[in-house]
């Protein structure tokens, strides 16, 4: 079996506003998961977090390996300071292979307040099989998320290893975002009921985070961690590798 989570850890801020990465370990902890999918990852970003690596910290403190996929990056003035950068975050128990970051805002124009989003991908071996694990964070406007989706399915599409998707989608599941995307990937959570993920009010609604996977996989049980951590609730699922049921 492998254990799954998502979770938006919000740059290491509790429920209460203040930074407390340990608590975010603890719950990621608490979930008992072989890889992890983080949004709202900082790196030496800005005194909100402290201008703290907190990828680096996170895989240090959890003993787990670690890609990072920046989305919104500030390089510094002539290089004088490290680079200030924002985007998702992938842990795994199990050795990362290769990763790649995918832009999901090739657009032409962009609105005002325009924020990037991609897709962290990492290939991921467990006993000599690989797979591919992405994590994304989508926007919080209808037509950049159907558009990201669109750029998703035909990434993920042209891939052909077994793939585990998990991330912010800023959309219900009653949403046509997330119709429209459950007839490529299953939703570990099946046809509901679907936990509140988010835990402030939001036109998006509070069910916005998700663990999908493909055909390869059967997800056998879904749950959500009580944690302060963040104003997002952590989700986990545990699945297995219907190909070789004994290789998780």
């Amino acid at each position: 079996m492998l254990a799954v989570m998502s979770f938006n850890i919000a740059s290491g801020k509790r429920i209460d506003g203040e930074l407390d990465l340990e608590l975010t370990a603890t719950a990621i902890e608490q979930g008992k998961v072989d890889i992890a999918g983080l949004q709202e990852v900082d790196r030496n970003f800005s005194s909100r977090s402290g201008f703290l690596d907190q990828a680096k910290w996170l895989s240090k403190r959890l003993g787990m390996h670690m890609a990072y996929g920046p989305n919104l990056i500030d390089r510094g003035a002539g290089g004088a300071r490290p680079k200030r950068e924002y985007g998702n975050a992938i842990l795994s128990r199990y050795p990362i292979v290769s990763s790649q970051n995918h832009d999901l805002s090739a657009v032409e124009v962009h609105p005002e307040e325009f924020e990037p989003r991609g897709m962290l991908e990492a290939v991921i071996e467990v006993e000599g099989r690989r797979f591919s694990f992405y994590n994304t964070h989508l926007s919080l406007i209808d037509e950049e998320v159907d558009r990201s989706l669109t750029e998703i399915i035909a990434i993920t599409s042209d891939n052909p290893l077994p793939q585990l998707l998990v991330g912010d989608f800023n959309a219900a599941p009653s949403t046509s975002h997330i119709q429209r995307f459950s007839k490529h990937f299953y939703n570990a959570f099946g046809s509901g009921p679907y936990p509140d993920t988010y835990k402030k009010q939001g036109d998006h609604g509070q069910k916005i985070d998700y663990i999908f996977h493909d055909a390869h996989f059967e997800a056998i049980e879904a749950w959500t961690i009580a944690s302060e951590a963040s104003d997002h609730v952590p989700i986990v699922a545990k699945l297995k590798n219907l190909q070789n049921h004994n290789i998780f």
